[in-house]
Formats: structure tokens, C-alpha cells, sequence
């Protein structure tokens, strides 16, 4: 049998598992000495624990913390921002996958932080790596009205689950992304995980879930491929258990680009991977052909409604997904005082923020007291699905700055645009599509270009950030990505290429419930590609600065 050529992570794990990298985490803090920490440590197994080696690689280090289905409460977020008061500069990102990421720290702060966090009942453990990876779900599962099925204790058995099974886990081909909700708008993006399982009612109306398998974004994107399956829930962990270990055990090693499920499922097929998971469960699933792709929507439930006990929601619009530690202590100091019961907190994968169990007499306190704190809930719709990854500040793979230039982006775009729905617009620094590029309405992924006007001192056109722009993209009953309308508009002039698509939307649809999706449809390339590109060859066009 031939030998299989491993690649150079899958090497590093062999040598040294990244589940077992604990233990040399701490030790390495504890002796505070970054030039200390072996390369391979620093560079790959710290992820099993959430640690990622943060641009410019001198010293510093992003953390990421697993927090399944974005669910915490007011003790946890009030304790979430002390800790980036004092050790990550005073801020923190929200992630399009439901948890928080914090950046500008030490080796020497990780022991300290983990302590924290684990008085908190906070972990980091897979939040990176080739492992299972948070799981999302909807926002307001086992809360909102119309719910197809409360998954909100699914998604914690789930996530137990996933870090129970340890070392029979923390050696995947690459990570593995699962997503499980409820939501009638199946808002968790099923589509785009490796597992997605959504709210289903089967033919003999029992609640359960359908299944998509094999989703994934990046250089390569494909969506899910539907299974015809029906899921009840007491199959959930056996199923999401299965398809890992088909993963581990047939999933590509050799090269790290086809190393995710999508490739395995693209190739062998949705009748092979059934068949494999019915194996492995001993059980033949029950077959439903009807559950092809549900119909989904860009929406994270943004907004204030009530809930099925009665009580109320209020979604709190974090533009691109950066809080102070001031904001996050505003935030759960708000929910302690005012929401009643559990007081949950949730994090969407807008990057935004759901305060749950309000008193409908409380809902204009809160809201007065978060208005008051500069985190106004009712906002240009723009705010509420504006989204935007951690970029070339802090990333090693990113081309390009976003979260400055999105921020700036957003603020233009609120004073000068007029809109009656939101718009998902991803601003994303490299093709990874850690904030979804390929799915937005507006999709905007880096690269470099050379300035239509400016010169470098040998006279030669200045190279300067710049985005290529998606368009037409839809999640749901009929998924497709979008697609290269214009290429290489300089970062400085990406607002006016917005605004004025935005602007041309807004004047030509048909009435307000005409999707943006449908206008771009039917509207020509070419018309497209000038909407965006002549806003930005207008010598005078004024340049926003991030």
C-alpha cells in the first residue's frame, strides 16, 4: 500500500498532539519567555487552545474563547471585559461564529486568563485547530416564537460532546464547523458548516432536524449537500459523532487545501457518506427527500420582539463587531439590572449582541440606558449586518486592513445612503472568507492594486490596499455564491462604489420587499461593474482615510 505524504502540520501533530500542548502553554507562560517557546508550539498546536500568534509576530497573541451558540450571561461578559481591560488593550471582536476573540497578549498573560476564564466556566479548548470548532446555532434558540425546535440545549450537548471525546478529536484533516438551530429563518447558516442541522417537522410530525453536510467558504466554497434524511434529536450526537470520525478516518492529509469535509463529500458523494454514518450508528436513518436546502435569511433577529414566555428580546447593532471593555460592562450591567430569570446574553453571527428575558415595562429603561452608554439599539439597518474579519492589524494571512476601513465605511455609508432593510456586506482581507465574502449581498475580499492617480518616489503607480467586489449572492432554497463584478477598487474610494450601488438599488426595485439579490439578478454585468467602478475615476472623488 502506498504511503500517504503527509503535509507539514499533519507532520507537527504526529510529533506531538495539539490536544496535549496544554500543559507547555502554561509552562511557557509561567516562565514569561516568548523566545523560549518552540516554533511549532507557537505556530500551530497553541490554536487547540484557542492562542493564535497575532501580526507582526513579535511577541503578541490573539486568543479566541469557546462560547457554544453564543450563549453567556451578564457575570460572564462583565468578567469578559475585565479581562480586556487588562491584558488586551480595553477591546474585544465578536466573530461571525458566535464568540469572542481578544488580541495584544503576552505568553505571560495566558495562565492568568484561562484561570479567570475558568471561574467564569469558560473555556478555549478547540476553538482552533484541526478539532470541532464552536458550534452556532440561532441567537434566540428556545426563545423565539415560531421556533421549529428548541435547540438551545442541543447546542450545549453538542459542543460537551465534541470536547468529552478529547484525543479521539484533536487530530482532524482541518477543522470542522457545525451549526444546529431551530430558527424558521434558519438564520445559523446551515449551508456553510460542515454539519448543518435545522428545524424539521418529518411526515409523521415529529420535531426534529434535516442535514447538510460538507459546507465550507474559503479559496474553494461549496454548500452543504442535503442528505434526504430526517434527524430526531436523540440522533443528533450520535450522527454529528459519526461524520467526525468519517472525517478523521477518510478525510485528505496530504495536501492542507483539500483537507476539509467538502472535498471528501464532493468526491464520494452524499449516498457514501449516509451510508458510512448508518454504519457507524448501527441505525438506518429515516429518509425524507423533501429536505433538500431550507430557505434561510441574512438576519440575526436584530431588533426587539417578544418571546414565547412572554418576555421580550433586544438586539443591541455592533458595528464590524468591535466592543470596548467599556461597551461589554455597559452591556451586562444593562441585562443584570433590567432582564429577569436567566438574564441571557447572546452573541449573533452579525457580531452583534441580544439581550433576552426583558419585562416589556423594562424595555425602554434598557434602552435609554444603552443609548446613554453609545450603543444605540435602533440604528441605519446597515450596522445591524455589516460584518468584517480581524484583517492584516492582526493577521497573518490577511492582505489587507478591514476593521479600521469598515468602521469608517459604515459610518459614510449610515450618513449617506438611504435604505428600509438591511444589506449583509462582508468586508474580508484574504480569501479564507473568515466574514463570509462569498455570501453577502456586498462582498468584498482584499488584494492589491495600483492607485488610479497616485505615484510611489520612482514615479511608478502607488500599490495600495484595494477589494474586489461580489455580488448576487443568496443563502437558502437556492444558495449560489456570489460572483466578481469589479476588481482591485482602491480601499480609499471602496464607500463610493457601495454607496452608489446601494443608491441605484434603492431608486430601481420594484417596491420595498424586492430583494437586493433580485435587483443584481436582473440587472447586467456590465451596468454593475460601471456602478461600481465610476464613482472611483472621478478625479475629484474625495478619498475616506481609515
Amino acid at each position: 500500500m502506498p504511503q500517504i505524504k503527509r503535509n507539514k502540520v499533519e507532520l507537527i501533530k504526529k510529533e506531538k498532539d495539539g490536544f496535549d500542548v496544554l500543559q507547555d502553554l502554561l509552562k511557557y507562560s509561567q516562565q514569561g519567555d516568548f523566545d523560549a517557546i518552540e516554533k511549532a508550539d507557537r505556530e500551530q498546536r497553541f490554536k487547540w487552545f484557542g492562542v493564535y500568534q497575532q501580526k507582526p509576530n513579535d511577541g503578541h497573541f490573539m486568543l479566541r474563547l469557546r462560547l457554544p451558540g453564543g450563549q453567556i450571561n451578564p457575570a460572564q461578559l462583565a468578567g469578559i471585559a475585565k479581562l480586556c481591560k487588562k491584558y488586551a488593550r480595553g477591546f474585544s471582536d465578536i466573530t461571525t461564529r458566535q464568540t469572542f476573540q481578544f488580541h495584544w497578549l503576552t505568553i505571560s498573560d495566558i495562565k492568568p486568563i484561562f484561570q479567570a476564564l475558568a471561574s467564569l466556566d469558560i473555556d478555549t479548548q478547540f476553538a482552533c485547530g484541526d478539532v470541532p470548532r464552536n458550534v452556532v446555532s440561532c441567537p434566540l434558540a428556545g426563545v423565539i416564537k415560531n421556533e421549529i425546535i428548541d435547540a438551545s440545549n442541543a447546542v450545549t450537548k453538542l459542543a460537551d460532546m465534541y470536547i468529552a471525546a478529547g484525543k479521539q478529536f484533536s487530530n482532524l484533516p482541518r477543522k470542522f464547523k457545525t451549526a444546529i438551530a431551530g430558527c424558521p429563518i434558519h438564520c445559523h447558516q446551515p449551508q456553510i458548516n460542515d454539519i448543518g442541522l435545522y428545524g424539521a417537522i418529518s411526515q409523521k410530525k415529529e420535531k426534529g432536524y434535516g442535514i447538510l453536510v460538507g459546507g465550507g467558504l474559503s479559496r474553494t466554497p461549496h454548500f452543504a449537500t442535503p442528505l434526504g434524511v430526517f434527524i430526531k434529536p436523540q440522533q443528533v450526537n450520535p450522527v454529528s459523532k459519526a461524520l467526525v470520525e468519517i472525517f478523521r478516518e477518510y478525510g485528505y492529509r496530504e495536501k492542507r487545501t483539500r483537507a476539509r469535509l467538502k472535498f471528501l463529500v464532493a468526491d464520494k458523494g452524499p449516498d457514501w457518506i449516509l451510508q458510512k454514518i448508518e454504519q457507524k450508528i448501527k441505525t438506518k436513518l429515516l429518509k425524507d427527500p423533501s429536505l433538500q436546502h431550507p430557505p434561510a435569511q441574512h438576519q440575526d433577529h436584530i431588533g426587539t420582539g417578544q418571546q414565547q414566555d412572554g418576555n421580550y428580546f433586544l438586539g443591541i447593532p455592533i458595528g464590524r463587531g468591535r466592543l470596548s471593555h467599556k461597551n461589554m460592562t455597559d452591556i451586562a450591567n444593562s441585562a443584570e439590572k433590567y432582564a429577569v430569570n436567566k438574564k441571557r446574553i447572546r452573541l449573533t453571527n452579525k457580531q452583534n449582541i441580544l439581550i433576552l428575558d426583558i419585562p416589556q415595562k423594562n424595555l425602554i429603561h434598557i434602552q435609554e440606558q444603552l443609548a446613554q452608554a453609545g450603543l444605540a439599539t435602533k440604528a441605519h439597518p446597515l450596522r445591524d449586518t455589516l460584518v468584517s474579519c480581524t484583517g492584516s492589524e492582526f493577521c497573518n494571512l490577511a492582505v489587507v486592513e478591514t476593521k479600521h476601513r469598515a468602521g469608517k465605511v459604515l459610518d459614510y455609508l449610515e450618513k449617506n445612503t438611504k435604505l428600509d432593510r438591511p444589506l449583509f456586506i462582508s468586508f474580508t482581507g484574504c480569501p479564507n472568507a473568515c466574514a463570509q465574502f462569498q455570501i453577502a449581498d456586498i462582498g468584498l475580499t482584499g488584494t492589491i492594486a495600483k492607485h488610479p492617480t497616485k505615484l510611489n518616489d520612482k514615479n511608478k503607480p502607488l500599490k495600495v490596499d484595494a477589494y474586489n467586489v461580489l455580488l448576487g449572492a443568496g443563502i437558502g432554497a437556492d444558495p449560489q455564491f456570489g460572483e466578481v463584478i469589479a476588481k482591485q477598487i482602491p480601499a480609499t474610494l471602496i464607500h463610493l462604489s457601495i454607496a452608489n450601488i446601494i443608491d441605484n438599488y434603492y431608486k430601481n426595485r420594484i417596491d420595498d420587499q424586492d430583494a437586493f439579490q433580485s435587483w443584481v439578478s436582473r440587472t447586467p454585468p456590465k451596468t454593475l461593474q460601471k456602478l461600481l467602478q465610476e464613482p472611483t475615476q472621478n478625479p475629484n472623488a474625495v478619498e475616506l482615510l481609515a
